[in-house]
């Protein structure tokens, strides 16, 4: 009898923890399989968290991810629209963009890393949006409309001593620093081209230089860890109708390869040992994990 009774109780355990198992098993596929649009992501800096925009439960809040997909956390709980975080280099800030002011009144804003303590830094008719913290610390880049076109401003960190970086009568928009807080990347289409095209500048709006030259957009680029490379979305297609891809250059332009077939964001990992990026077209986008060669791609959202 004892036997039986010791049978019973261990093929009912062995059920239950089954049944947890697939239980979480099938937490973690709806919680890497959830739908939405995925805007935009950014590594933590020590690399174990993705931050990113997804508006998969109403409008777009902020949200970060351990590396490995599990841990969600909203980190903005609001009712505006908010995207394009971007962490401080020690961790402990998030900047970002909301309309949260007002519903026509986009500006940049910080919190904790936690998502607490938020405070406006712009203030100006705007709007202001797509913010990069640069590597010392120090500074921030945006895109601003505030005189009538989209172009690249700096400020400092707690919002003081906003200065406009480029002038023209186009559109100079999606900045990103290079790792020696000196230059900023950006897409512009400021040559009169029918598609954005990539450029580089110095923080002081000198040494302005174009880095692509080809018949589609050029988006959303961002340097590598060691300052050497460039990676980007780009529209250029291989069939008509295809969707953006993952490219990218050596910081003066050369060498430009596809790194992957689709996407239209990506980032490299702090350690530069990966990439991560977002593929699809809106209603629908997920985000993607991969080694910085393009293999062993995984998705993580």
């Amino acid at each position: 009898m004892r036997m039986l009774i010791g049978a019973l109780f261990v093929a009912c355990l062995t059920l239950l923890l089954l049944s947890q198992d697939r239980s979480t098993s099938r937490a973690n596929q709806s919680q890497n399989t959830q739908q939405g649009f995925h805007q935009d992501l950014a590594w933590s800096p020590d690399g174990s968290k993705i931050s990113f925009s997804w508006n998969g439960e109403g409008n777009f809040e902020i949200y970060a991810v351990r590396a490995d997909g599990h841990a969600l956390t909203n980190l903005t709980h609001d009712a505006a629209s908010d995207r394009y975080a971007t962490w401080s280099p020690d961790g402990s800030k998030i900047a970002f963009a909301s309309d949260r002011a007002a519903k026509d009144q986009i500006d940049i804003y910080v919190m904790d890393a936690d998502g607490s303590n938020p405070i406006r830094l712009t203030h100006d008719a705007g709007p202001n949006t797509f913010p990069s913290w640069s590597r010392d610390g120090k500074k921030v880049a945006f895109m601003s409309r505030r005189d009538g076109h989209w172009q690249i401003y700096v400020m400092n960190a707690d919002g003081s001593a906003q200065k406009r970086v480029t002038t023209s009568a186009a559109n100079d928009e999606n900045p990103a620093f290079s790792p020696d807080s000196k230059h900023i990347v950006f897409e512009s289409n400021r040559d009169g081209d029918r598609m954005d095209q990539l450029y580089s500048v110095k923080i002081d709006g000198s040494e302005l230089r174009r880095l692509t030259h080809n018949d589609a957009n050029n988006v959303f680029p961002s340097f590598s860890p060691d300052g050497k490379w460039i990676i980007f979305g780009s529209s250029r297609p291989t069939v008509p109708g295809d969707e953006n891809k993952i490219y990218m250059m050596k910081k003066d332009g050369t060498g430009q390869k596809q790194v992957a077939e689709k996407g239209f964001f990506a980032r490299w990992s702090p350690q530069g040992d990966r990439i991560a990026l977002i593929a699809g077209r809106y209603p629908s986008s997920h985000i993607y994990i991969m080694k910085a060669d393009g293999s062993e791609k995984k998705q993580l959202r």
